[in-house]
């Protein structure tokens, strides 16, 4: 009577998490919330220096970070999700009633452009530019929203070119700070 055991055992992609399906669930809970938390700091450290487009600095680094390390295609868009979820709760202090779909249009442009110029370079720092020059998107928006809407907006008190020009420059700096963790983060793995 032969008693040996010889079905193969189950393959694990981690030993943390033995199927894919529980990996990918987390991953997506991890996504969603490195939007929310990138969106409370935002909150949280609020510093009026009259410099439109600072926050780009820091939601940059958090999104692209994450999107660096995730295996999703559509990484910024899920922390997107997870950024405009979180700004409809009140009392975070945000008087724009746009903002969450100023992140959500975000985080999906993020993906657009990183997607169409994937296919042209590898490079990473290239590719951070790219998708840093998508925070520009914000003041665009804004300025869209204004003219199709009587919504008065302090973004464009410095004039039109001011916000335009320091969200670019927030935004690929985010997006270059981004890039070096992830390169240093696949260099110790």
């Amino acid at each position: 009577m032969n008693l040996m055991h010889t079905n193969q055992l189950q393959k694990t992609i981690s030993r943390a998490f033995p199927n894919s399906t529980v990996a990918a669930t987390v991953e997506i809970i991890f996504l969603l919330g490195i939007g929310m938390i990138a969106v409370a700091l935002h909150a949280k450290l609020r510093v009026p220096m009259q410099l439109p487009g600072k926050q780009g600095l820091l939601f940059m680094a958090f999104i692209l970070s994450a999107k660096g390390l995730s295996r999703f295609p559509f990484a910024a868009s899920l922390s997107g999700i997870g950024a405009a979820a979180i700004l409809l709760i009140p009392g975070l202090g945000f008087h724009d009633p746009l903002i969450a779909l100023n992140y959500l249009f975000l985080g999906c442009l993020i993906d657009l452009v990183a997607g169409f110029t994937s296919r042209f370079t590898t490079n990473t720092w290239l590719l951070a530019i790219f998708c840093g020059a998508c925070w520009i998107f914000i003041p665009f928006f804004r300025l869209l929203m204004s003219l199709l809407i009587d919504m008065p907006l302090g973004a464009f008190r410095n004039g039109i070119f001011y916000p335009f020009a320091t969200h670019l420059v927030f935004g690929i700096a985010g997006s270059i700070i981004a890039a070096g963790l992830v390169t240093l983060a696949n260099k110790k793995s």
